[in-house]
C-alpha cells in the first residue's frame, strides 16, 4: 500500500510540473496581433492571439499552450487599466497599480498577487516579476527597440499557475508593442 501511495505521488508531481515559459514573437513582421509561445518543453509551444483581429480592438484574447487555453480581456469596455484572464478553472485579475501609469501592474488570483514592472519606467523593452519566496520572472526584448522577439527568463514557483503567467505575458506584450 505504502509503495503504491509513493508512486502515485510520484505521478502526480511529474504530471503537474508548472509550464517554464522561455520566449515569445510576434508571428508577423507587420502585425502584433499573433504570437508565437515558446516553453522549456518543444511538444507545448503556444499561441497568444488577438479575438477580433481589427485594428482598434485589442480588448480580447485566447491563448494556448499545449492542451491548456484560456481568454483575456478586459474587464470593463473602454478600461485598459483593468483585464481578466480565464483559464484551468481559474479568473486572474490584472490591474494598474497606480492610475493611468502603465509601468506597474498586479497580478492576481485573490490568494497570489504578483507584481509586474517596467525596469526602466516608461522604457518598456524589459519587464521584471521579483517577488521573493514565490521566484522571478524577466521578459526582455531579444534585440534594442524590436518588439517582434522576446526573451523569457522564467524563475517563478512551480505553484504559480500557467493562466498567472499568461497573465503577465499578456500585460507587458500589450503595454510594449505599437497599437497601429
Amino acid at each position: 500500500m505504502k509503495k503504491l501511495l509513493v508512486l502515485l505521488f510520484l505521478l502526480q508531481t511529474s504530471l503537474s510540473k508548472a509550464q517554464i515559459l522561455t520566449g515569445i514573437s510576434a508571428r508577423y513582421n507587420d502585425a502584433f496581433v499573433d504570437w508565437d509561445i515558446y516553453t522549456d518543453n518543444d511538444d507545448e509551444q503556444g499561441s497568444l492571439t488577438m479575438t477580433w483581429q481589427k485594428p482598434d480592438d485589442w480588448t480580447q484574447w485566447t491563448y494556448r499552450i499545449g492542451d491548456k487555453s484560456g481568454a483575456i480581456k478586459t474587464k470593463w469596455i473602454r478600461d485598459l487599466s483593468l483585464w481578466e484572464v480565464r483559464g484551468d478553472n481559474k479568473i486572474i485579475a490584472i490591474q494598474m497599480i497606480w492610475a493611468n501609469d502603465p509601468r506597474s501592474w498586479r497580478v492576481t488570483d485573490n490568494t497570489v498577487s504578483l507584481d509586474i514592472k517596467s525596469r526602466l519606467g516608461m522604457d518598456f523593452q524589459e519587464w521584471n516579476v521579483d517577488e521573493g519566496k514565490r521566484g522571478k520572472l524577466t521578459i526582455f526584448m531579444n534585440k534594442y527597440n524590436d518588439p517582434r522577439d522576446w526573451n523569457i527568463e522564467d524563475e517563478l514557483d512551480e505553484s504559480i499557475p500557467l493562466p498567472m503567467k499568461m497573465a503577465i505575458l499578456f500585460i507587458v506584450i500589450f503595454n510594449s508593442v505599437p497599437k497601429n
